[in-house]
């Protein structure tokens, strides 16, 4: 995972190191049982100090954050999404999913290649101890010349609606995440697809983001795979569509590596570990950003709008970065029901900090739910700030391509050493599963 050591286009300081995907209240402390990763799945991983720590670095404008503060900004909203969805739309969605109010799901986009009756083996044994929803990772193009994957495509929106509505038919929620991005989107590189890089203007790009969020939804509607979920982008602290990137998807060196046309509220590359030199393209700010978001969110329910929407940000232990950027969000119209947090034990610190914000942003948004979008280390800790968190705003948590609940053999899968936490929180959580 990526670093991201700045700050969120407000004057406050982001305290965390930041993580991406690569490939991917009352117990919280840092004893939390488990041997999965006690950091994110990417590399470099390391703290802020050095980094920038105000909006002054991050140029462009837009990005003060809504008047008064953010501990009332949300006391009035009317897109808080409810525990359970009560739409069954298409591909067979169970009531049991439906009516759960708290998700316990993991991220399983790395099974995508393997034989389908496989991945319908994966999801039974998922089933079996507990799991309820999976998540699944989109990109815009995959095969293009900064693609994930240039050989075989993997991971683009067909892939998603095969694997998807195999989720569906298991009677599991689904969350489908868009990285907006042809390769890995994360705090360090939010890559503008290869197709969109011929927008001159921010309103180019987000009938762009429109038009392709309408058509993916409109597919995986089809296809039997209708999200329950539709995260809009990946870990997009700094902003979304704002890199210019090489074959690996990796930001290209210096100012080269910037769109002048992006959803930026400050610039940072992974391949600099730092922003750019001076004589680049601006930072969009949340004007622009809102426009991208809003443009996404409008694709989705355009289609369907029972479908909730989740915006995620790599600041679990991050008090002030995270409610700042909510409430940058939802000052520019940002219509979203869950807000999702990477909190990888190491990387964003140990449960006891992560407790601290959570708790504190859920009772400045009381009508958002919060969830653990990715997470790795202490799964029982994690997950009980989650599902403690008062009137149920704790959504759920997605354990990150988890390697130590599972062993496959063939095409079939046991139980890995973490797996007895989650046949417990089974039993623990039942009430809300």
């Amino acid at each position: 995972m990526a670093v991201a050591p700045v700050s969120l286009a407000v004057c406050v300081q982001c305290g965390s190191s930041g993580t991406g995907a690569r490939d991917g209240s009352s117990l919280a402390s840092g004893s939390g049982s488990g041997t999965s990763s006690s950091s994110g799945p990417g590399s470099g991983a390391s703290s802020t100090s050095g980094g920038p720590s105000n909006s002054g670095s991050s140029g462009g404008s837009g990005g003060s954050p809504a008047s008064g503060g953010s501990s009332n900004a949300d006391a009035g909203d009317a897109d808080g999404g409810s525990g359970s969805d009560a739409n069954t739309g298409e591909g067979g969605s169970s009531a049991s999913t439906i009516g759960a109010s708290y998700t316990i799901g993991a991220d399983v986009s790395d099974q995508e290649p393997q034989p389908d009756a496989t991945r319908a083996n994966l999801l039974s044994f998922m089933k079996s101890h507990g799991f309820n929803y999976v998540r699944l990772r989109t990109f815009v193009d995959p095969g293009a010349a900064d693609g994930y994957d240039r050989a075989k495509g993997f991971d683009d929106i067909a892939h998603t609606v095969a694997f998807g509505k195999q989720v569906k038919d298991a009677g599991m929620g689904l969350l489908v995440d868009f990285h907006y991005s042809d390769n890995w989107a994360d705090p360090g590189k939010q890559c503008v697809p290869v197709a969109w890089q011929t927008y001159t203007t921010i309103a180019g790009m987000a009938a762009a983001v429109h038009d392709y969020t309408k058509s993916s939804i409109t597919q995986l509607i089809a296809g039997g795979a209708r999200p329950d979920m539709v995260q809009i982008g990946n870990e997009e602290t700094p902003g979304i569509l704002i890199h210019l990137c090489d074959s690996g998807g990796l930001p290209k060196a210096g100012t080269a590596g910037y769109n002048p046309v992006n959803g930026a509220i400050y610039l940072y590359s992974s391949t600099d570990k730092g922003p750019p030199p001076a004589g680049g393209p601006a930072a969009g700010g949340w004007s622009n950003l809102g426009m991208l978001l809003n443009a996404a969110v409008r694709g989705v329910k355009d289609v369907d709008a029972g479908i909730k929407i989740a915006l995620h940000v790599d600041r679990c232990n991050d008090t002030a970065s995270s409610q700042a950027y909510m409430t940058n969000a939802k000052a520019q119209g940002v219509a979203f029901d869950v807000f999702g947090e990477s909190c990888y034990v190491g990387t964003q610190g140990q449960p006891s900090a992560m407790q601290t914000t959570i708790a504190s942003i859920a009772s400045s948004f009381p009508s958002v739910k919060f969830m653990a979008a990715e997470y790795g280390g202490s799964p029982r800790a994690i997950n009980d700030i989650f599902f403690d968190l008062a009137h149920q705003q704790g959504a759920g948590t997605f354990n990150w391509q988890p390697t130590t609940l599972w062993v496959r053999s063939g095409s079939t899968y046991a139980a890995g050493p973490d797996m007895p936490i989650y046949d417990q929180m089974r039993i623990d959580y039942a009430s809300r599963l």
